[in-house]
């Protein structure tokens, strides 16, 4: 038994040990050629850059070594002013004031009764009153009727009322009183005329000056303003001195 493993083992090493070969197949080997390599793709050197290139100047000269790696100057500080910019004043808005008519005053009643005359004088007219009164008649209000019309028609004259009335110094009130009540009866005569009010000053003297003239009296002269006073003559202007001619 032990035999016979014996032969078919070594039996079996024969069959592997033994190699044949085709001759035929070698050669066919031999003549099939081998896949050619591709071949290396040529290197192209590196497109040309678009960007343009600015020659150097005599102003710019090429840096080289230390001097392109200078540090650059430091930009100028600002300069500090010495004192503080002012403080912003804003103004304020202007105001909305509600616009008010003008009431005129009311109408001064015409006693054809009451005391009094009108006379001319420079620039307008002088009108007296009875004593204690300030009543009008119908010659007063023709006179203011007439300062009124001529104040329409020219525009740059003013009107300036100066009533008076007599009095003593330990009473002065009671003058200045009676020649307030004068002018303003004066002045609403007027305004209802027509004259703006800003164009009337009404001046109340009482006794103050009243040496001028009648004591019971009101004027009203109708100039133009900053004009001479009324009853003194303009002062002309002084003209020139003429040369005096040189002797031949």
């Amino acid at each position: 038994m032990r035999l016979t493993l014996l032969l078919l083992c070594c039996a079996a090493g024969q069959a592997l040990a033994q190699v044949t070969t085709n001759d035929s197949a070698l050669q066919g080997l031999q003549a099939t050629p081998a896949p050619a390599a591709p071949a290396p793709k040529p290197i192209l050197p590196p497109a040309p850059s678009t960007a343009t290139v600015k020659p150097l100047t005599a102003a710019q000269p090429a840096r080289h070594g230390a001097a392109a790696h200078a540090p650059a100057k430091p930009a100028k500080l600002p300069a500090v002013p010495l004192a503080p910019p002012p403080n912003l004043v804003l103004a304020p808005p202007p105001p909305n004031l509600p616009e008010h008519k003008r009431v005129p005053p009311p109408p001064v009643p015409i006693k054809p009764d009451a005391p009094g005359t009108v006379t001319d004088i420079a620039g307008g007219s002088r009108i007296t009153f009875g004593p204690g009164s300030a009543d009008l008649n119908p010659a007063m209000n023709d006179a203011l009727q007439a300062l009124a019309a001529r104040a329409k028609a020219d525009p740059t004259l003013d009107i300036t009322i100066t009533a008076y009335a007599p009095g003593t110094a330990e009473d002065p009130s009671t003058p200045r009183r009676l020649s307030l009540d004068r002018a303003l009866a004066a002045r609403a005569m007027l305004i209802n005329a027509g004259i703006a009010s800003e164009r009337i000053h009404a001046v109340a003297r009482g006794f103050t000056g009243i040496e001028a003239g009648p004591p019971d009296r009101m004027d009203m002269v109708a100039a133009a303003p900053h004009a001479a006073p009324p009853g003194k003559p303009v002062p002309l202007p002084t003209p020139p001195p003429k040369p005096a001619k040189a002797p031949p």
